[in-house]
């Protein structure tokens, strides 16, 4: 009994094991918390940078969104003509005076949201490059477009905190790739692999052109004579050729309805040049005699003048003057001019198409294939003329 207790005792004074495992247990604390600091190191970089571009990109969404849906308040721009650029406004406390005609320039644009103040810039930012210089329809669209800019730039910059670059574009023409354009730049040029998210937005823009109209010369009884005629495939040419001149002469007096408001300058060349005083007795005179509305006028008129090519404006032909068969001559030549650029773009990029199909008619004479060719050829036409909504992009990094 003796030997069997000295033996149970000195099995328990054993303490080798538990010493083991106090120092196994340490190790592995060690290696714990050892992989917890350095985890950050033990993931690779590409994993890092997969994790920032998705915020960046959700981040980016939302941005865009928010900022076309997000209240403008406070928007103000200057819209002074050259001709009034010289004109100081100071009318008396107790006066009140109205402009004849004034109302036309003096439209109000109520802007509720970024999207609409970006969709109203498209129009007034309307402009086209000559030697790298851009000439604005709107005689005060750079003024209107500086605005625009600031505005954004000035909330783009509170809402990215300085945490991202980023660059906001828009841009839009009332006849896709031919033409005066519309655009809005803010920002830096961003690299490469930034992240863009784009957006759509209906422009404010009432466009003339459309296919019924533009089809007229190829009618079913037009199409059938050309069809039986005996210059079948001239004459199939040619009448592709009219529905492509009269979508050119449809987009061109939409374009310069947008900055040339002929009826309006017809109507103030008709009107006495001097102002109406309304309630001169009681509110006292006016301070300024000057006709604000006729000097915009001719300002818009000088505008139009400056944009055609071959206008002729020498001493004995004055056409800057305001007079209606001076504002009915540039209109006509404004037009004229922009029907040439639109039918000759319409030539050039559908000549081969046009061509294609006037062969393909003259190889079948199936009425239904023949009326098909005919209608998507004629769609066709209407779609290079028919204005897109204007594109958004935003662009961070």
């Amino acid at each position: 009994m003796k030997l069997k207790n000295t033996s149970t005792i000195e099995i328990f004074c054993d303490t080798k094991a538990f010493s083991s495992t106090v120092d196994i247990m340490l190790f592995l604390l060690m290696v714990s918390l050892s992989s917890v600091v350095l985890m950050p190191v033990m993931l690779s970089s590409g994993h890092n940078a997969a994790v920032q571009d998705v915020a960046a990109y959700k981040f980016d969404e939302q941005l865009l969104q928010s900022l076309l849906n997000s209240r403008v308040e406070g928007f103000e721009y200057t819209a002074v003509p050259s001709a009034m650029s010289g004109m100081v406004l100071d009318p008396h406390e107790n006066s009140m005076f109205i402009c004849q005609g004034s109302e036309i320039f003096t439209k109000e644009h109520a802007t509720r949201t970024f999207a609409d103040l970006i969709a109203e810039g498209m129009l007034f930012s309307l402009r086209e490059e000559e030697d790298g210089i851009y000439h604005y329809l709107y005689p005060f669209g750079a003024g209107y477009s500086e605005a625009t800019e600031n505005i954004l730039k000035e909330h783009l910059t509170r809402r990215m905190g300085g945490r991202y670059n980023y660059r906001l574009e828009a841009s839009w023409q009332p006849v896709p790739g031919c033409g005066p354009s519309g655009q809005i730049i803010v920002g830096a040029i961003p690299p490469e692999k930034a992240f863009r998210q784009s957006a759509l937005l209906s422009v404010p823009y009432t466009c003339t052109v459309s296919l019924s109209d533009i089809s007229s010369p190829a009618s079913d009884l037009n199409f059938i004579s050309a069809l039986s005629s005996s210059q079948k495939e001239h004459q199939l040419c040619n009448m592709f050729e009219q529905c492509m001149s009269l979508a050119a002469s449809n987009a061109s007096r939409s374009i310069v309805e947008i900055y040339y408001p002929e009826e309006n300058l017809r109507k103030i060349c008709s009107e006495q040049p001097n102002d109406m005083i309304i309630g001169d007795s009681l509110m006292g005179p006016p301070s300024c005699d000057r006709n604000t509305g006729r000097n915009i006028a001719i300002d818009i008129l000088g505008n139009a003048v400056n944009a055609t090519a071959n206008m002729c404006s020498g001493p004995s032909s004055n056409v800057t003057m305001l007079r209606e068969d001076h504002v009915s001559l540039v209109g006509n030549q404004l037009r004229q001019e922009r029907t040439n650029e639109i039918y000759s773009y319409l030539s050039g990029v559908l000549s081969e198409e046009v061509n294609a199909t006037v062969q393909a008619m003259m190889q079948t004479n199936d009425s239904i294939t023949l009326f098909e060719l005919r209608d998507k050829q004629l769609h066709s036409i209407y779609m290079h003329v028919r204005p897109l909504p204007a594109e958004v992009t935003l662009v961070i990094w």
